[in-house]
């Protein structure tokens, strides 16, 4: 009945009543709100009904309607009605309807003025756009009997239906962003577990849906939890400073961080170094450097070298702190001396946090020399500039020093010697040994020698023995008190030289170029011994250094021996002999002639092939030999007619002093002939060959390429720009690679180019020839060419690859008597001379090293 009279006064509605609606703002996600609807009235009325549409936001935000609360304090109209039929709480809109009135005349009417209804109650949806839900006035369709229904009122006097203005009510709805609180730095040590629980808050959580996400940024093996529980083992390699940033994620998205720091300390090794120690000179320092370590690690303990005093550089093993350093007999390797070894845990350093991780020990090492030497003749520097292994001339007398070490004798005062020497009597015979400069200066008054066949070796004498004796005093009275007992320091300066001992050199010219030893014999415990000044001990061998630089010392040798005095020299009556001398053989190069030869520089002033040569070498056919005799200072030059006369062979037939090198001579200074050697400098280019493919490897321009292949073979064609011409002679393929235009090309050459490159020729663009090197795809050591060979041979070897390599020389004995090593900085072969000018004649072999790959060969060595 109401709702039909409602309709029915639609006619005559005017407007001055006014609904309100309640704005809020800012309301969290899912909670549960209400507003209030107020109804301002000019009149007093008999009924008021409301009509809402809920619009939802921009973003899809939206509320769910659950009722509407009246007013209790609202005492008329109290026959009510809500009607949230369409109301589904699903966007984009829903209505509510709220009707108010009273059914008896004398019921109270709503008296004029404001008024609240009551309140609209919702859920807020979780949608997380924040934009604003609108409560508007609205037209709700009533269904049966079908009518439609605003927001109005009924004046109470006259029962005149009259229409309201609705003021809109606006509720915000926003996102709440989460919260983090600060986190404290932290120290710990590594291996340590750090652990710790966020704490994180969100205004929507208590609205039921709200959900946190925790990341974490750190190291990789850090963790966090669905709650926030951070746990992290660490290990070494997180030692410093490591920065840490946790992150609170809410269900929309938005985020709250924090940040700090974890310093992982690390606690540093500490290095213990071997106490101080002594060693003789040429004695290799083997000593070890320990260390502790609290915490284990994290890594090593690592040893390395930080500084040393002396010369040359001790190795210091980084994994078990050995330390070894090899003296060499040199005067700067005699004294005391620090080293110092530094050892880490190999942590990651940061100040303050772990500002160390490693330790420094050093410790002295005293080096103490006792050599003698005998001389090297014709290997040593003489009249002003390197003999360069020119040797003795057969025929001429030659002497020998017999040395000690320069300088190094002051803690070793000598009393006296005796040593025994071994050499070949068919190559030097001996003459006579005069005492040594040292001697002289300290006035020593005992010095003898004694030569020939000691008798007491038996069948193991050699043909030559020599024995000299010296005493610093034999008791001649106080007037002839020797002055000193060591060779330095002065002033006045005294001198190393213990004795010189003349030889006789041999004519046998089949001896030319050979290198005769002399060496310490030992026939027993009292040969090669050196007394202290006063006779109280006895300082014996230690080690025995061969011609070729080798420790030939035995202490299980029996004599006689080169070896060394054997370890039963080390006992006697009156106590134990010092080990602590080293006696370093020598002897006599004979000269090879060739060695001598600067042909075509027949008066020797450094100029080869000029008039004055030829006018000299005409003088010779007429006066002899005295026209090379040219008064030169035979301290600076020895050898000057035996130069000249080597000089003389112009024409390289092999022969001196022969008229046509006099012919050739003439021709090359007037210009007709080139002298000999003439050198040629060629340009080089590198090439592989490799299953069928020929390639250029440098970036030269090839201008042609020629190329002779084993068997029938079909090439094709790699180069860019070029043409290829190509023929089975019915033994091998030519091939020939050009280009009519004048093109160049780099790189690829041929590819299906199987079988062995006989002959490769290529010329640059330019028309320059070039000398074609192939660099192999394997290793591979060749034959020495020649072979046999003297005094010089050529060794090859191909290289595949870029590293280190070892060639060892070894005698038929199997000791070492050279070694070549070096780094190849690319592929190629490598080729090195061997100078032999020092060795005997015999068989030798020579052992590559390279990488991983090794082969040995044999060679010959013929004088």
């Amino acid at each position: 009945m109401l709702i039909s009279l409602l309709v029915a006064a639609m006619a005559s509605l005017s407007f001055g009543q006014t609904v309100t609606v309640e704005s809020k703002g800012d309301l969290p996600r899912c909670v549960s709100q209400s507003v209030n609807v107020d109804v301002d009235l000019p009149e007093s009325v008999s009924a008021v009904e409301v009509v809402l549409e809920i619009t939802e936001g921009a973003n899809g935000e939206f509320i769910t309607i659950t009722g509407f609360d009246w007013n209790v304090a609202l005492g008329e109209l109290d026959d009510r009605v809500v009607d949230l039929s369409q109301a589904d709480g699903v966007g984009p809109s829903d209505m509510i309807r709220m009707l108010a009135m009273r059914l008896q005349p004398t019921d109270e009417c709503l008296p004029a003025g404001m008024h609240n209804l009551g309140a609209i109650t919702f859920t807020v949806n979780y949608n997380c756009g924040g934009d604003t839900v609108r409560f508007d006035n609205a037209v709700f369709a009533y269904p049966n009997p079908t009518c439609m229904i605003t927001t109005q009122v009924i004046d109470c006097a006259t029962g005149d239906l009259m229409a309201a203005a609705v003021t809109p009510g606006k509720v915000h709805i926003k996102n709440f962003d989460p919260t983090v609180e600060a986190i404290d730095d932290a120290t710990i040590h590594w291996g340590d577990l750090f652990t710790y629980q966020v704490v994180a808050d969100d205004q929507d959580l208590p609205n039921g849906c709200e959900a946190l996400r925790y990341s974490v940024t750190g190291p990789d093996d850090m963790t966090i939890g669905p709650s926030g529980y951070i746990s992290w083992l660490s290990d070494g390699d997180d030692v410093c400073e490591q920065p840490i940033q946790v992150t609170v994620t809410d269900t929309c998205g938005a985020t709250a961080s924090t940040s700090f720091t974890i310093c992982v300390q690390n606690t540093p090794p500490v290095a213990i170094c071997p106490n101080d120690t002594t060693i003789g000179w040429g004695d290799d320092l083997v000593t070890t450097v320990t260390a502790t370590d609290d915490d284990s690690g994290p890594y090593g303990p690592y040893y390395s070298l930080v500084s040393f005093t002396g010369p040359g550089t001790p190795t210091v093993n980084a994994i078990t702190g050995e330390v070894t350093w090899v003296t060499e007999y040199d005067s700067l390797y005699t004294g005391q001396f620090e080293i110092c070894v530094a050892v880490t845990d190999s942590a990651e350093t940061c100040d303050p946090c772990s500002p160390e991780n490693a330790d420094t020990c050093c410790f002295w090492v005293e080096v103490v020399p006792f050599q003698i030497t005998i001389e090297k003749r014709g290997l040593e520097y003489g009249g002003g500039e390197p003999a360069g292994g020119v040797g003795v001339f057969q025929g001429q007398e030659t002497s020998v020093d017999v040395n000690m070490l320069n300088s190094n004798y002051v803690n070793y005062p000598m009393g006296g010697f005796n040593f025994l020497f071994a050499y070949d009597a068919a190559a030097l015979s001996f003459m006579y040994a005069d005492e040594g400069q040292f001697i002289m200066d300290c006035g020593w008054e005992y010095f003898t020698y004694r030569y020939g066949p000691d008798g007491n070796c038996g069948m193991g004498c050699p043909t030559g023995l020599l024995r000299i004796v010296a005493i610093a005093e034999t008791n001649n009275g106080p007037g002839n008190n020797p002055l000193c007992y060591t060779n330095g320091p002065g002033p006045p300066p005294v001198s190393d030289q213990l004795a010189v001992l003349h030889f006789l050199v041999s004519n046998d010219r089949t001896l030319e170029c050979q290198f005769v030893p002399i060496r310490f014999f030992w026939v027993e415990c009292t040969d090669n011994v050196i007394s202290s000044q006063y006779g109280d001990t006895l300082f014996i061998s230690q080690f025995v250094i061969d011609v070729y630089s080798d420790t030939i010392s035995d202490l299980n040798a029996e004599m006689p021996t080169y070896q060394g005095a054997p370890d039963d020299c080390d006992v006697s009556d009156k106590g134990w002999p010092v080990r602590l001398v080293h006696f370093v053989n020598g002897g006599v190069q004979i000269a090879c002639a060739e060695e001598i030869d600067r042909r075509g520089d027949v008066n020797l002033n450094g100029t080869a092939y000029e008039v004055a040569d030829a006018v000299m070498y005409t003088n010779y056919f007429i006066k002899g030999l005295d026209a090379f005799d040219l008064g030169l200072d035979p301290l600076v030059y020895p050898d000057q007619i035996e130069a000249s006369i080597a000089a003389s062979d112009c024409n390289a037939d092999g022969i001196p002093l022969s008229v046509a090198d006099l012919v050739y001579l003439i021709r090359v200074v007037v210009g007709d002939a080139q002298a000999y050697p003439k050198e040629v400098i060629a340009a080089k280019v590198n090439y592989t060959h490799d299953a069928g493919a020929v390639k250029v490897l440098d970036d030269t321009e090839i201008g042609a390429a020629y190329l002779v292949l084993t068997g029938n073979v079909t090439p094709e064609l790699a180069a860019d720009n070029m043409e290829m011409m190509y023929r089975f002679d019915g033994t091998n393929t030519r091939v020939i690679v050009f280009s009519i235009e004048g093109e160049g090309f780099t790189g690829d050459i041929l590819s299906g180019a199987d079988g062995d490159i006989l002959t490769i020729e290529m010329a640059t663009i330019n028309g320059l020839p070039l000398a074609a090197t192939n660099v192999p795809a394997h290793y591979n050591l060749s034959q020495n060419y020649p072979n046999p060979f003297n005094p010089t041979t050529t060794i090859e070897f191909a290289m595949p690859a870029a590293g280190k390599y070892c060639l060892t020389i070894y005698n038929i004995q199997g000791q070492v008597v050279d070694v070549i090593s070096g780094v190849a900085d690319a592929p190629g072969v490598i080729s090195t001379e061997w100078d032999a000018s020092v060795f005997a004649s015999g068989v030798y072999l020579y052992r590559l090293e390279a990488n991983e790959f090794t082969s040995v060969k044999k060679m010959v060595l013929l004088k």
